[in-house]
């Protein structure tokens, strides 16, 4: 979840804004298959993807200005927005979440990390968004997948420090949210890109007494997250190290485990359909003038297009599996997320007005 024009003045998150511009100089963008990808449009830089259950839903993420949250049709292969601030969509839990002032300006609300979470009855959800228009915070709705087509309302939010560069989240069942802050402070892209302690994991529980920091999780540009089935791991992915740290949550101070990724900067990691998927760019990609370090000691585009990796981990083994990797496509950049819908791969993009998707690779059973 990474970078802008500037990206030695700014932190990842503020690429929002900046990839609106684009987006807005560039106008519609290209729908063609390019490269053995094909594209969904109609997105507004879907940073990270979920399935709905084992449904034919997609949630999508929207960084873009305004970009909200959207809704895919993995078969019709196409979106819609799915929330739209309308009055219907609005049931506002105050009790639940006192110090939220109401719901976002829609023409501002953007969505960078989500989670969705099972609720108590079959088919309901909860659904968790990382906010940074028009504040930083976590923005929270109930998702109602029972009908023959999913149904969203926001219920509320949890605002966290103007200082924030949040980039994932994820809730355990009690409510309790898990909120990964990529940059506080001073910090930037370029401190974790260099190594440096930039973020740390800060948990949120309904009734606390606000957030609290779980001290050993402080990381060089704290990523993606997720949490064991269990809930007794949580599993974060770091940018500036390009590895996944698991801690167990009953005591952070150390981490349980910790894997490298191979060949690739990771981003998100998420469950999906039992197996934990994690994606991100090439580490060293020619094409950009070699690694990200380089890139930004040279003074070049940190938004060049990269070659891509999809990766299964086994989290108790902690032994990678590559699902499939792409050569630097020039339609399609910012590659995020990866996730399987059967014999079908998806992937994410923090840049584009689309998402993609393509046949998975390997044998077929």
């Amino acid at each position: 979840m990474r970078g802008t024009r500037t990206l030695l003045a700014a932190g990842f998150a503020m690429l929002a804004v900046a990839a609106m511009d684009r987006a807005d100089a560039q106008g519609p963008a290209s729908c063609a298959p390019s490269m053995g990808l094909n594209f969904v449009c109609g997105l507004n830089e879907p940073e990270d993807l979920l399935q709905i259950g084992d449904s034919k839903w997609l949630l999508a993420s929207g960084m873009g200005k305004g970009g909200s949250i959207s809704l895919i049709d993995a078969q019709a292969k196409t979106a819609q927005r799915l929330y739209t601030g309308a009055a219907g969509q609005v049931r506002f839990d105050a009790k639940t979440f006192p110090d939220c002032k109401g719901p976002p300006d829609i023409n501002q609300f953007n969505t960078h990390g989500l989670a969705l979470r099972p609720a108590n009855a079959a088919g309901m959800y909860r659904v968790y968004a990382v906010t940074h228009l028009p504040y930083e915070s976590i923005q929270v709705f109930s998702l109602d997948a029972r009908g023959a087509r999913p149904a969203i309302a926001w219920n509320g939010c949890v605002p966290l420090p103007r200082d924030f560069r949040t980039n994932s989240v994820t809730a355990l069942k009690d409510g309790a949210i898990l909120a990964n802050v990529q940059m506080h402070g001073g910090a930037t892209s370029a401190d974790f890109i260099n190594g440096k302690i930039t973020g740390g994991v800060y948990r949120w529980t309904p009734g606390g007494s606000g957030l609290a920091l779980l001290p050993g999780t402080e990381l060089a540009g704290n990523n993606g997250i997720e949490l064991s089935p269990d809930e007794r791991e949580v599993y974060v992915a770091v940018s500036g190290t390009q590895t996944v740290v698991i801690y167990d949550l009953a005591d952070t101070r150390k981490p349980a485990r910790q894997i490298k990724t191979p060949w690739y900067n990771l981003d998100n990691i998420h469950w999906n359909g039992g197996r934990l998927i994690a994606a991100g760019m090439m580490f060293d990609e020619p094409a950009c003038g070699g690694t990200r370090a380089q890139i930004l000691a040279a003074h070049l585009d940190l938004n060049c297009h990269r070659g891509w990796v999809a990766a299964q981990l086994d989290p108790k083994a902690m032994r990678w599996k590559i699902l499939a990797y792409g050569e630097p496509n020039p339609a399609f950049g910012g590659i995020a997320t990866a996730l399987v819908m059967g014999d079908t791969l998806w992937l994410s993009s923090f840049q584009e007005a689309k998402a993609a998707y393509l046949p998975l690779p390997g044998p077929k059973k």
